[in-house]
């Protein structure tokens, strides 16, 4: 009787034990689910906002209001456009910038105003802008580029493209892109502070100018590039300023 008894008593207690890792077992499962929950409605609340940020920036861009809907797009955190579920976000913002980069690229480049006078009266027309076509003697500085030093986690800059009609596209490591036209013209500059692109090396060298390329951005910012040949035949571009010390601030190196 008493052996009968003591495997009772251990029968009892291992389903005492049992019944408490079910419950420890339970609990887990139930903070395990609460976290995810809680990352999901935190998810859908980011994605609720930055919807609702879109779509002011959509109907500012409606009323003709380009560099404000531009502003409020840049709101919004684009580290969250390359999570899951922001995909159709991250493509209605990109269509949402080019839309307004567009037309601001577009009214930096409209003819100025000139006013004739007539008889005592005045007259204001506008200009018509002339077809950008300075790089038909220069071929070899249109196409891609890639960004020199960009193993510099702190550089945005991936990649600038020239194109024939003078159009330039410069895409960011963010997934942002600056949009702009360009004309280029002879340079005889020297002096101008580059890489030596051909050394895998940020050793900095003074290089004379074949060429001048005057960007100005969507935004109305303008920038200069001075371009040569590299010693292996590649077309480079520099805007010949210094960056953090000893560094170049931008080189540009054809693919």
């Amino acid at each position: 009787m008493k052996v009968r008894k003591h495997w009772l008593v251990a029968i009892v207690a291992l389903l005492a034990i049992g019944g408490l890792a079910g419950c420890s077992s339970g609990v887990n499962d139930q903070a395990k689910n609460a976290d995810q929950a809680s990352s999901s409605n935190s998810s859908n609340a980011k994605t609720a906002k930055d919807e609702s940020i879109l779509k002011e920036a959509q109907e500012l861009n409606a009323d003709g209001k380009y560099k404000k809907s531009n502003q409020k797009l840049s709101t919004i955190d684009l580290a969250d456009l390359n999570k899951k579920g922001f995909g159709t976000l991250k493509t209605e913002f990109f269509n949402l910038q080019k839309s307004n980069d567009k037309f601001l690229l577009k009214k930096s480049q409209s003819g100025s105003k000139t006013t004739t006078t007539n008889g005592g009266g005045s007259t204001t027309s506008n200009t018509t802008p002339t077809t950008n076509n300075s790089f038909d003697s220069y071929g070899k500085f249109t196409g891609d580029y890639y960004f020199y030093n960009d193993d510099d986690g702190d550089r945005q800059q991936s990649s600038l493209t020239i194109n024939s009609d003078g159009t330039v596209v410069q895409n960011n490591n963010d997934g942002s892109a600056f949009h702009g036209s360009a004309t280029v013209k002879s340079s005889g500059e020297t002096g101008v502070l580059s890489y030596d692109v051909t050394s895998d090396t940020n050793d900095t060298k003074s290089i004379n100018a074949n060429v001048e390329v005057d960007v100005v951005w969507s935004n109305g910012e303008h920038e200069t590039y001075y371009g040569y040949m590299s010693y292996d035949g590649d077309s480079v571009l520099t805007d010949g300023k210094s960056y953090d010390g000893d560094l170049v601030n931008e080189v540009w190196v054809h693919y």
